[in-house]
This record gives structure tokens, C-alpha cells and sequence, in this order.
């Protein structure tokens, strides 16, 4: 159980984790709302206020974003500090009131400028002085400004994303041009998924994969390890400087003997370096065997991990797919996202060939308030059932073999919303059906701990 005094932390974390409602709740519930007296409890209530005022709209939204502002405002009396200040100055911008927004922001300078107020870091010291000076109309000045606080902590991307996502609001409150702000961005993140069957010594398909990751730049990379291309790309992403996530549909040692080491004793030396120098490995399929199905749901999640990264990260989003030119994947998801996919024309070059996969099973199991579970074939027929039952307590989860966990995740839900394993969740940001999908934590099941979210499903036809 957590105590009182942790509460806040706890509260925190959640609104980090995109967990905005949840956080609101648990925000009230512990009475914080009352507190007029207590710097952290304030500052939190407008951040709080502030990401549900982001997910509000019309009179809402703008109420939001003054209650947060009178929050922030508050804070500031009781500490001299810049922090509540300049989310002040902007919140009072969103609410309509660029007067006051402009006299807030001019404090916050001369807060600066006094010496009194440095910063959390140098980064956030400068990075402030730049949204003043933005908030003030001085966009020449907020450009330099920026790049400078971003020359300080070159590498501190999420810090990075949350300048650059409030700039952007504030740029569009503003009716100002925004694009500037592309050149600032964090490195794209990349979903990369092609053949099998390319020679260990093919040095076309090598320089060709190797050409396009170079071209398009990456930070972060997600994707499987199966012998040929898959493989190809990851040492790519090593080699230009990018953080490589696997994302396996089996343990590592069934995946290896199952899509690598039938292509020979080169490909599996590569694979066991490339688990060794990952930066996180996921393993999906409950613990089932590698099967088509198993790589379909792994697709899935890494497709969704990289939307997701790319969110958190105010970036894009890309796609690499590594096949003969005249072969395109059948049911990939991102091609109708309208996300950017980039394409590499390698070919089959090996004459060695594994065994076919099992087909296996991927079931999207859901249920709807209180009514018995029902499995369908695909996510499209699982999220029209849950569209059609309006607001309705609904959980969504996937799976591959027979172990059901929907019981377990129906017992989480609530109106509104679908409460969804990590699998579905991802899933449902891959297909473009979800509008958002919130970290929950973690649930048990019998089969153990299970990480879910609330998704908010996009509506038919958008």
C-alpha cells in the first residue's frame, strides 16, 4: 500500500505514463484538490489540469486551462521559482488571455535574468527563457534561445519532446508558423520487418539495407531478429547510433532455433550479439511456440511500441520493409496508416530454407458488460463488436493458444473506455483504432502479472 506521503509521486508517474484520468482520480482521492498552501500539491494540480485540458474540447478545454493556470499561479506565490510561472504564462495563452499571459512570461524573465532561478538543469533553465521570450512574441529570439538549451543536453530527447509539444501549442494559439520547430525534433523511431533467405555474404542487400537506415536517420529501432534482413537492419541501427528494441513472438532460444539457425551458423552467431547489445528485449505469445500467428502479434506490438515512441517523443513515426520489389506483405497494417513507410528491394539469395512455420492461431478475445466473452479471427471484427456496444464497460485482449486472460482484464474495466492487455493495446495503435492507450499497470491472473491499459477507441471511418 502506498503511503500518503508518496501519494504524490505515485500521482506523478501515472500522469507520466499518459495514465491522465487515472491520475486525476487518484489526485482527488486523496483530497489534494483542497490544498492551497502546499508548493508540489499545486504545481501537480495544473499539470493534472493542463493533460486533461489537452484532451478536452471547446468551452471544456479553455475552463481547464485557467483552473490550471490559477493552480500554477498559486504555486508561484509561495516559492520564487520559474517552473509554476511559465506554465502559468502559458496556461493563461490556452485560456484566452494572451494579456496576461504576456505580463506572466515578462515576470518569468525577470526571474531569470535576476539570478535567483537557474533551472532544474541548464537545459530547462534556457529552454524557459525560450518559452518566455515565445510567449512575449519574440520568435527570433525563442529560436536561438531553443537551440542553444537543446545544444546543452543534446541527447535528452524526452525533455526535448516536452518543449518542443508545448511550443507547438503555443505556436498554434498564436497562429504562428510552426515548421521551424521539425529541424528540433528527436531522431525518428522505425518499425523494420523483412525476408528471410538472403546470403550471410550478400553484399548488395547488405549495402542497401545499410544505405536506406543511414538516409532515414533513426534513434530507436523495433523489430524481430529472423535470419536475413531482419538481422541486417539491426546491426544497421548499431552501427549509425541508434537504440535497438527486439521484439520476439517466442523466447529467444525457441525464436533462434526456429527462424535462425537454419540458415547457418552465421546467422545465430549474429542474432546472440544482437540480443547481447539490445537496449530492451519483449517477448511475446505467452509463452508459446514460434508460429505465423506468433509473428503476426509480434508485428503487432513493435509497430505499436514505435507509434508510441514516436508520440512520446514529438517525432515520427517510419516504417522499413525489406522484400523483392514486386512482393509487398499482404495485411500489413502500416500501409493504410498514412504513416511514411520506406522501401528496400532485396532478394531472396540463399538456398537454404527452414522449415514452414505452424500456422497457429491469433484470437482477439473481448467482453461487454458482463455478457459471456466472444473470440473473433481479427482486430477489425473484435473493435467493430466494441464500437457497436457504445459506452459500455468492454475489455480487448489477444492471444495465441488457449489460456484466456479476458476474465481477469473485465474485472479492470469501466465505462467508456477498453480496458485492454498491452498485446491489444498496441495492436489497436498499429491499426490506427485507437485514439490514445493509457498505461493502467498491472493486473494478476493466474497465469501471472498481465500490464494493461485504457484505450479510447477511434471512431468508424476516421
Amino acid at each position: 500500500m502506498i503511503g500518503r506521503s508518496a501519494l504524490p509521486a505515485a500521482i506523478l508517474a501515472l500522469a507520466r505514463s499518459g495514465a491522465t484520468q487515472r491520475a486525476w482520480e487518484a489526485f482527488l482521492a486523496a483530497g489534494f484538490d483542497a490544498a492551497e498552501d502546499d508548493f508540489e500539491l499545486l504545481t501537480l494540480k495544473g499539470r493534472l489540469l493542463k493533460d486533461r485540458a489537452k484532451q478536452a474540447a471547446g468551452v471544456e478545454r479553455v475552463a481547464l486551462f485557467g483552473q490550471a493556470g490559477v493552480a500554477y499561479e498559486r504555486a508561484a506565490t509561495l516559492r520564487p521559482d520559474s517552473y509554476p510561472l511559465i506554465n502559468a504564462a502559458a496556461m493563461a495563452l490556452f485560456a484566452g488571455d494572451r494579456i496576461r499571459a504576456e505580463l506572466l512570461a515578462s515576470k518569468v524573465q525577470q526571474l531569470i535574468e535576476s539570478g535567483k532561478d537557474k533551472g532544474e538543469t541548464p537545459y530547462w533553465g534556457e529552454a524557459t527563457r525560450a518559452e518566455a521570450l515565445l510567449l512575449l512574441g519574440r520568435n527570433d529570439d525563442a529560436k536561438s534561445s531553443l537551440r542553444k538549451a537543446m545544444s546543452l543536453a543534446p541527447q535528452a530527447w524526452e525533455d526535448h519532446a516536452a518543449t518542443l509539444g508545448q511550443f507547438s501549442t503555443i505556436l498554434a494559439a498564436t497562429g504562428a508558423d510552426a515548421s521551424w520547430l521539425d529541424a528540433l525534433r528527436p531522431p525518428p523511431a522505425l518499425h523494420f520487418t523483412g525476408i528471410l533467405g538472403i546470403a550471410a555474404a550478400d553484399s548488395v542487400a547488405h549495402g542497401a539495407i545499410d544505405a536506406a537506415i543511414r538516409a532515414l536517420s533513426p534513434g530507436f529501432g523495433y523489430g524481430a531478429l529472423a535470419a536475413g534482413a531482419d538481422i541486417i537492419a539491426a546491426e544497421a541501427l548499431l552501427v549509425h547510433g541508434a537504440e535497438l528494441h527486439v521484439v520476439l513472438p517466442s523466447e529467444p532460444a525457441e525464436f533462434r532455433a526456429a527462424s535462425v539457425d537454419p540458415f547457418g551458423h552465421n546467422w545465430a552467431l549474429r542474432f546472440d550479439a544482437l540480443l547481447d547489445d539490445a537496449q530492451s528485449i519483449t517477448i511475446c505469445g505467452q509463452g508459446e511456440p514460434t508460429s505465423t500467428a506468433g509473428v503476426t502479434l509480434a508485428e503487432y506490438h513493435a509497430m505499436g511500441l514505435t507509434i508510441e515512441k514516436a508520440a512520446q517523443l514529438q517525432t515520427k513515426a517510419i516504417a522499413l520493409r525489406m522484400e523483392p520489389a514486386e512482393r509487398v506483405s499482404p495485411g500489413d497494417l502500416w500501409a493504410g496508416s498514412g504513416r511514411p513507410m520506406h522501401r528496400v528491394d532485396v532478394q531472396v539469395s540463399s538456398s537454404v530454407s527452414a522449415s514452414p512455420l505452424p500456422e497457429g492461431q491469433l484470437l482477439f478475445d473481448i467482453a461487454i458488460d458482463g455478457a459471456a466473452p466472444r473470440s473473433f479471427a481479427s482486430l477489425d471484427l473484435a473493435v467493430r463488436a466494441l464500437r457497436e456496444a457504445g459506452d459500455v464497460v468492454m475489455a480487448l485482449d489477444s492471444r495465441i493458444g488457449q489460456r484466456s486472460r479476458i476474465a481477469a482484464l473485465s474485472a479492470a474495466a469501466r465505462p467508456g473506455v477498453v480496458v485492454a492487455s498491452r498485446d491489444a493495446g498496441l495492436a489497436l495503435l498499429s491499426a490506427g483504432m485507437a485514439d490514445r492507450v493509457e498505461a493502467l499497470g498491472e493486473i494478476a491472473t493466474n497465469d501471472g502479472p498481465l500490464e494493461v491499459c485504457l484505450a479510447t477507441l477511434r471512431a468508424a471511418g476516421r
